[in-house]
Parts: C-alpha cells; sequence; structure tokens
C-alpha cells in the first residue's frame, strides 16, 4: 500500500467536502436537508456498506485473534487519548465547561463519517473496513458509557437508559454481516449488486455533510485560541504518535497475532478528526458546544495533512 493511495483519497474527500460546503453557502443544502443526510447515512447506506461488505469476506483464526486485538488496542488507545486531554486541558486552565469537551474529543474520533470512506477506498478488500467497524463498536461502546459519565458525572444521573443506544442499526448491520459470514449466507446476486450499490453511496454524502458542517463555521478566530489547537494535536499527531510508539514497543508480542492491515487501521482510525456526536452531545448536555463544533471543524481541516502523515509512518514503523 503507497502513501500516494491515501493522500489521492483525501483530496477526493476534501473535492467533495468543498461541493458541501459551497452547496450550502449557496443555500442549497439547509438545515433539514443536513438532519435528512445524517439519517440516511447513519441509517440507511452506512447499514447497506457494513453487511455488504462483511458478509462477502472470509474468516479464519488469525482473523479472529486480530479482532480481539482490535478491540483491546482500541480501548486503550480512547483512554489514553481522553487522558491526554484531561492533562492538556488542566495545563491550559480550562472552565469545566470547556475542559469536558476537550477531554472528549480529544478521545473520540469522526470514525464513520469520514474513517469508514477512507478505509473502504484505501482497502478496497474489505478487510480494512471489518477492523473499522471493530473499532467503532469499541468506540461506541466508550461514548455511552464512560462518555456519558464524563458529560454528567456532575448530576449524578442514571446512565443505564442511555446503553440502548449501543443498539443502532449500524451495530445491527454488523451483526446481521458477521451472522452471514460465520454461516455462509449469501444475499443473491441482483439484491446484493443493488445493496453493495446504495452502501457505496456512504462516501458521497458522508462528505456533503462534513462540508455542509464547516460551511456554517467562522474559521478566523479559531488559529487564535490555543484550546482548539491543541485539541487538534492531541486527537490528530500527539495521541496517535504516542499510541505508535507504544505499539511499536509490544511488537515483539502482538506482531505474530495481528496483521499489517489491523494494525494500520487502529492508527487511522485513532487518528481522525474531532466526532460530530460530540458536538450533538455537548449541546444535550449543557457543554461548550460552539467549542465543540470549532474542535470538529479545525481538526477535519487539518486531517487533510495529518493523516497521510500518520499513513506513512505507520507503513515506514510497521
Amino acid at each position: 500500500m503507497q502513501v500516494d493511495i491515501i493522500i489521492q483519497q483525501i483530496f477526493v474527500l476534501v473535492i467533495l467536502a468543498l461541493i458541501g460546503l459551497v452547496a450550502t453557502r449557496l443555500n442549497i443544502i439547509r438545515q433539514e436537508l443536513k438532519t435528512g443526510l445524517t439519517k440516511i447515512i447513519f441509517n440507511v447506506t452506512l447499514p447497506f456498506l457494513i453487511i455488504t461488505r462483511i458478509s462477502s469476506l472470509e474468516i479464519n483464526k488469525d482473523i479472529l485473534i486480530s479482532w480481539a486485538l482490535i478491540i483491546l488496542i482500541a480501548a486503550f488507545a480512547i483512554i489514553l487519548f481522553l487522558n491526554i486531554g484531561r492533562l492538556t486541558g488542566r495545563l491550559l486552565k480550562l472552565s469545566p465547561q470547556r475542559a469536558t469537551v476537550h477531554t472528549l474529543h480529544s478521545g473520540f474520533g469522526n470514525i464513520v463519517f469520514l474513517g469508514f470512506p477512507i478505509l473502504n477506498a484505501v482497502f478496497p478488500n474489505g478487510d480494512g473496513l471489518l477492523y473499522g467497524i471493530i473499532y467503532f463498536l469499541t468506540q461506541n461502546t466508550l461514548t455511552w458509557t464512560l462518555g456519558i459519565y464524563i458529560l454528567t458525572k456532575e448530576k449524578h444521573q442514571s446512565k443505564a437508559k442511555h446503553l440502548k443506544k449501543l443498539l443502532n442499526p449500524n451495530t445491527i448491520s454488523f451483526f446481521i454481516g458477521l451472522f452471514m459470514l460465520l454461516t455462509g449466507i449469501q444475499i443473491p446476486g441482483f439484491l446484493f449488486d443493488s445493496l453493495k450499490g446504495l452502501g457505496q453511496t456512504t462516501l458521497y454524502l458522508a462528505m456533503l455533510y462534513i462540508g455542509a458542517l464547516l460551511a456554517d463555521i467562522s474559521l478566523k478566530s479559531i488559529p487564535n485560541k490555543r484550546s482548539v489547537l491543541m485539541v487538534s494535536m492531541n486527537k490528530l499527531l500527539i495521541g496517535p504518535m504516542v499510541l505508535m510508539l507504544l505499539l511499536s514497543l509490544a511488537m515483539v508480542w502482538i506482531r505474530p497475532l495481528i496483521d499489517h492491515t489491523a494494525l494500520t487501521v487502529i492508527l487511522l482510525e485513532s487518528a481522525m478528526p474531532c466526532g460530530t456526536m460530540m458536538v450533538i452531545l455537548a449541546r444535550q448536555y449543557n457543554k461548550d458546544d460552539y467549542y465543540a463544533t470549532q474542535n470538529m471543524s479545525l481538526s477535519t481541516l487539518l486531517s487533510i495533512i495529518t493523516l497521510p502523515f500518520i499513513f506513512f509512518l505507520t507503513q515506514t514503523l510497521f
């Protein structure tokens, strides 16, 4: 796998996002359409992308071991990044509301709307997307448990009601695809082609949505805010490079158990920009949601440069 593949894919995504940005500025994509895009992506196209990708794979013992390691490493990476965010938030002496967002955005990334399209393009055989989905399930679990705890710990609210959100169309699609993979059940050819084509539209719809989000944000004041820049550095460079160092030290133990694609996926997913879900949660729990939106916007822009760099380091070290 060459670095120029991911660079080319990043530029494809940038072009699509720019189209979404311009369409929003021209009032073609309005607020109701943005809401509709998220629902279509999350509830329709992405589930079919997951099902068709997973059900067409081949499974073996080595892949199952890789899955278990991905869960462990992904959980470790997210908790590591959260602690980096907590530390830098204290160093910057942020207010409690902003510090909470700072911590969460350092740990949780945009692995669905940006990560999945990249993995789907860079690893066309489907292995990369499968490993990415496992990373997503790990992050999703931590978001609705540890993430909600961090958001609500001052209020001592019950967290049990949030656990039901772990079951969503994408996690359900993963288990459907996994069941088909393990049992050998196949979707009839004509139906598979239709669903596969629909799933592949996720890339285009997701990037139009990200472009629409960026269109609503004024970036003029962002570079002057150290905390916003610090979150981007935490999520895009500091965290991934610390994780990369730790994994390289552990290679003597984990190399026989995990393949190169899985390691690359873990590092790429960990280096994704700040997640959009945290913007929504910040608003819901009365945190600094404008700060969260700035984090998401700037980190998404900077990821155009940092993702190819992290990919290059991954190929060099591993």
